[in-house]
């Protein structure tokens, strides 16, 4: 049942603080395995599915910059960044950023995962435990692919690139397959089945165009759900002798929700550690300096944040006709707003030597980098021109011009969230310290490195490339360029790809059940509870994280 505003029932026996992907997901799965339990979705967002910009894939850039259905965050300066300051666009509403996010469907590396199962003692974790999560997600269309890895059951429709050759053919496809196996780089049929190094196929959760929103894919009859309605604070019960335990949760109207088993904090990386904060968990000088009770002390809760940061590059087409333009005769046919502009991902790993492993100062980040399965860079080439807001480059979206983006999946610097005051209407104080540390310069600065090798010095890549574009004032970022070069592009033109991850990781903040350290009833489950970053488009990690965390609370009943 889904209703508009705070007209619900006094006490739920579950009270899930946002419909996010992670909440939505916790909310039909734990109602599918304890189907007599009261279970209540509290979204501070709107309904998003009748909003016409939250349904298709060619909205995607009109829909994260519509203050209706995102989150504008703002950003404080990054020192790494030329003290630039940004905003995160994260989605607000029922789905979260599955209403507004571009929809790839990427797994990561199974070591990704197995990392994570291993910094917090629980196999449970690892690729192979998730695998059946996985599986039960999606279903697989347009064609058959690896079953031991993949699903054909599940309620998010999933769709390899490859799948839609006769509706999306680009004229570039066969050229950039060909640069990239010219530069060494080699073709995965499965990227999504544990170990995808090399160039895969993109594979996306658009269905003939069309979003899934989890809050529309998932049953969730005899689930209440409530938007409109902004969660203040987890209010606690505290007998003496005994840890505090969550007895529900206060709105800004000031109605309390009692909860009789758990409260679920769902609300995402950036909102979840405010929600801790200001209900007195967290760094308590934090909490004395505004003035909030301390329930329990943990300076880990905000911290760790990680984010995937990229660079985009600009590059002039020989042959214009075979990039895609406004009007272009290739876009009158509507299947190619199915999806996104591009037929491939490479992930990559960049060279490292003594001096790398030198700079990485803790046992985590060595586990990190040096893995030698790990994904350190992703890889794409849009067949379009991606916009000055991202490139720097102002150019005319002509055909012309074609962009690639390369970004650090294996980020070491780390930031922090947390709050500007008690007032539960302010947006949480985000500092994402990106691009913090030299490991993770020597990441990015390789893989763009890379993609100017497959772009100017492959046969295939000389063939179809005139030029690099850079913004102006800036040097071609060539093979040979200087590592300086680099480093400037990317102070000066990094971005974020809205992937944040971390704030309430497990093992420091959160135990490996998903439940908060040093209470009881009180849990959190959406992607602040990574204790590694996942080499991925992170909303398939999500789906599966939700899924097992309502296995283990049906399990405790």
């Amino acid at each position: 049942m889904a209703t508009d505003g705070p007209n619900l029932a006094s006490t739920y026996e579950y009270v899930i603080v946002g419909g996010g992907i992670g909440g939505i997901t916790l909310a039909a799965r734990l109602h599918a395995r304890l189907p007599e339990a009261s279970i209540l979705v509290l979204e501070a967002g709107s309904d998003p599915s009748t909003h016409e910009l939250a349904t298709s894939a060619s909205t995607v850039s009109a829909v994260r910059s519509n203050a209706d259905l995102t989150w504008q965050l703002p950003i404080e300066p990054c020192k790494g960044l030329g003290n630039r300051s940004s905003i995160a666009q994260v989605g607000k509403g029922l789905s979260g950023s599955g209403a507004v996010n571009s929809a790839a469907w990427t797994r990561g590396p199974a070591c990704d995962y197995d990392l994570w199962a291993h910094s917090v003692g629980d196999q449970g974790w690892s690729y192979e435990s998730l695998l059946p999560y996985f599986k039960a997600t999606e279903c697989v269309r347009g064609m058959k692919i690896n079953e031991d890895h993949h699903g054909y059951e599940g309620l998010i429709h999933v769709v390899p690139v490859k799948a839609n050759w006769a509706k999306r053919t680009y004229p570039l496809r066969k050229a950039v397959q060909e640069a990239w196996a010219q530069s060494g780089v080699d073709y995965i049929e499965d990227g999504n089945a544990g170990d995808p190094l090399g160039l895969t196929e993109l594979v996306e959760a658009w269905d003939e165009g069309k979003r899934q929103l989890p809050s529309k894919s998932f049953d969730l009859e005899g689930v209440d759900i409530v938007t409109d309605t902004l969660v203040h604070r987890v209010t606690f019960t505290q007998d003496q002798g005994h840890e505090p335990r969550a007895k529900g949760v206060e709105l800004i109207s000031g109605q309390h929700i009692n909860a009789t088993k758990e409260v679920i904090v769902s609300a995402g990386v950036y909102h979840t550690p405010k929600i801790l904060i200001l209900s007195g968990i967290g760094d308590p000088q934090t909490l004395v300096a505004h003035s909030i009770p301390l329930v329990h002390g943990n300076p880990e809760v905000g911290n760790n944040l990680r984010d995937h940061l990229s660079v985009a590059l600009t590059w002039k087409l020989k042959h214009p006709e075979i990039g895609l333009a406004l009007g272009s005769p290739l876009l009158t046919d509507p299947s190619y707003a199915n999806g996104a502009p591009l037929d491939f991902i490479q992930f990559g790993r960049v060279p490292t030597n003594l001096h790398t492993e030198m700079l990485l100062t803790s046992k985590e980040d060595k586990a990190l980098v040096l893995r030698p399965k790990a994904c350190h860079t992703e890889s794409i080439l849009l067949y379009t021109y991606m916009g000055p807001h991202m490139s720097g480059v102002n150019v005319p979206m002509d055909g012309t011009y074609i962009t690639t983006v390369t970004a650090n999946l294996a980020p070491t610097s780390r930031g922090h969230v947390s709050i500007h005051s008690k007032d539960p209407q302010q947006p949480p104080k985000i500092d994402v310290n990106a691009n913090d540390t030299e490991v993770d310069r020597h990441i990015l600065r390789e893989g763009l490195r890379n993609i100017s090798k497959v772009l100017h010095e492959t046969p295939s890549g000389q063939s179809f490339i005139d030029s690099q574009v850079p913004p102006e004032g800036y040097p071609v970022l060539l093979p040979d360029s200087k590592d300086e070069a680099y480093d400037v592009r990317i102070r000066d033109f990094g971005f974020t790809l809205d992937h944040p991850m971390g704030t309430a990781a497990m093992g420091k903040v959160v135990d490996a059940s998903c439940r908060v350290i040093g209470v009881n009833g009180l849990r959190v489950v959406d992607a602040s509870v990574f204790p590694v970053p996942i080499a991925a488009h992170i909303q398939v990690a999500v789906y599966a994280l939700a899924a097992r965390a309502a296995d283990l609370i049906a399990k405790e009943q």
